[in-house]
């Protein structure tokens, strides 16, 4: 569906209208509208913006890169990104010990962890791969070959992390590298662990008594695991050893083995994955020795923009941070992207486009800190601390609906929106308390909206556009100014909006 007919078909018949809404009366083509009540006057909790803590990234290598530097500028401005985690800290192409014990290099380290604090975002300090100087075999990963053994000698590791621990305190202060996280390793219960389960908890003790000997308040965690899994038993392992466990960390995709998460297969639809394993967890976490340990799901994704938000709203209270895998589309697990549209991760495309996923994020930046009360129903209505107030919708299709676009997967960088099948869907929101607020501002992305797909498309899809046509790509791809809207009278005020497959809306009311 192009622009055009997108416009049409939602009844958007004001002039230059850009959000698809009509208010005050049904949208054409729908007899009935989904009615949800909006609360501005009841407050059910806080909203902490755990969405907005970390993000992924490629291996740490990249941060020397110009276009990933520039992403990672646009990802802190637009949707608050207040740390970056990546792989590879140790791989022999960041030098740190690649000529072996006690000759360490932090030349590049300095170079990337510098232009990251100077704009404003923590790193998230993986602790991973092996040196080649200290690995223990020639097992590798990925097109970087980051080595993935136990060392041969654990007190080499112990010695590296501890003097890379102490150089970073030295350059920055404590009062900045204790508000960092450091993470043991990256999902050793799969293929980037050769050693045993035995063998991480080790890894995991040299690296928690390495960093705590420089500073007890430092924060380590792990056990950065694939599916959710090692949680209690890295918190028994600790427990028993007394040993220091500032969080849990582990990853969970909605394409992940529900029988190995959760005993069973099928027992939840895609859209629910994340959601009942991340509560698994803080189940798991409260019934354990240690039951105030923060949860950090340092890996997630999908490019479904309803999707998102679906995810991050099921996931309040359940989840202290979601790192989304990942911000930048500078990403080389499998090599060198193929074309400038590649169904790799990123929420910023090549040559800095922004993909559907980042407005996704940016709109979610704009929700107040304070979660109101509403009926059941596809929303998230917020309210800021200057009074304004910041209501979410979506439209969700469901995975029987669209296959593997609905679902999250992240190997369909543009699902949600380029694929985007199934209904409309009409909202009839009631805003009860809206008293003397005049105006609403309407900011959508959908399959028209956000993205450069159809821009593209109409230039004949070239693999390798040329420079003006680049920069007429990154134009297109852009959110337009939002649409400002008088918002009726009457108590509660109502209006419709009707959102396509898979799109969102942010709707912001002056106060």
């Amino acid at each position: 569906m192009d622009r055009r007919t997108f416009l049409t078909a939602t009844g958007a018949v004001l002039a230059g209208s850009m959000a698809g809404s009509i208010f005050g009366e049904e949208s054409a083509g729908h007899a009935t509208a989904q009615a949800i009540d909006i609360e501005l006057g009841k407050v059910t909790g806080p909203l902490p913006h755990f969405w907005e803590m970390c993000a992924g990234s490629d291996r740490t290598a990249v941060g020397l890169r110009d276009q990933w530097r520039q992403d990672l500028v646009r990802a802190h401005r637009d949707f608050g990104m207040q740390s970056v985690r990546c792989h590879g800290l140790f791989d022999d192409e960041m030098g740190i010990a690649a000529q072996g014990a006690g000759d360490y290099n932090f030349l590049y380290v300095d170079q990337i962890y510098d232009f990251m604090i100077e704009h404003g975002v923590r790193p998230f300090v993986e602790l991973s791969f092996m040196p080649e100087a200290f690995a223990s075999s020639g097992n590798r990963i990925f097109s970087y070959k980051g080595n993935i053994s136990p060392p041969r000698s654990w007190q080499n590791w112990y010695d590296m992390v501890q003097a890379f621990t102490r150089h970073c305190v030295q350059r920055y202060g404590i009062g900045e590298v204790v508000g960092w996280r450091f993470e043991v390793w990256n999902e050793p219960n799969i293929d980037f662990w050769t050693g045993t389960q035995e063998q991480y908890f080790e890894l995991y003790r040299k690296s928690v008594l390495a960093i705590k000997s420089v500073d007890k308040r430092l924060q380590v965690g792990g056990p950065a695991s694939a599916q959710l899994d090692w949680i209690p038993d890295l918190i028994r392992y600790c427990a028993g050893k007394d040993l220091p466990l500032d969080f849990v960390s582990s990853h969970i995709y909605p394409l992940d083995p529900q029988s190995h998460i959760f005993g069973g297969d099928k027992m939840y639809t895609y859209e629910e994955v994340i959601p009942r394993g991340v509560a698994q967890v803080k189940h798991q976490v409260e019934s354990s020795a240690m039951p105030h340990l923060p949860i950090w799901i340092t890996e997630w994704s999908s490019s479904n923009l309803a999707f998102i938000a679906h995810t991050i709203k099921e996931c309040i209270g359940l989840a202290d941070a979601m790192a989304y895998w990942t911000f930048s589309n500078v990403f080389e697990e499998q090599g060198v992207p193929r074309g400038i549209f590649n169904n790799s991760y990123g929420m910023i495309g090549q040559w800095g486009i922004p993909r559907p996923a980042l407005h996704a994020f940016a709109l979610m930046h704009k929700l107040g800190e304070t979660q109101l009360r509403t009926s059941e129903g596809p929303v998230l209505a917020t309210r800021r601390a200057d009074g304004s107030v910041a209501v979410l919708v979506w439209n969700l299709i469901p995975e029987e609906s669209v296959r593997f676009f609905a679902n999250g997967n992240p190997a369909a960088a543009n699902a949600g929106t380029e694929h985007s099948v199934g209904s409309e869907l009409a909202l009839r929101l009631k805003i009860a308390g809206a008293a003397g607020r005049k105006q609403v501002k309407v900011r959508q992305v959908n399959s028209a909206i956000g993205t450069a797909i159809p821009a593209w498309k109409a230039m004949g899809s070239p693999e390798y556009p040329r420079p003006d046509q680049i920069k007429q790509l990154r134009a297109a791809a852009e959110l337009p100014p939002p649409e400002l809207l008088p918002l009726p009278a009457g108590e509660p005020a109502e209006f419709s909006i009707t959102l396509p497959p898979n799109g969102i809306a942010l709707l912001e009311f002056d106060r």
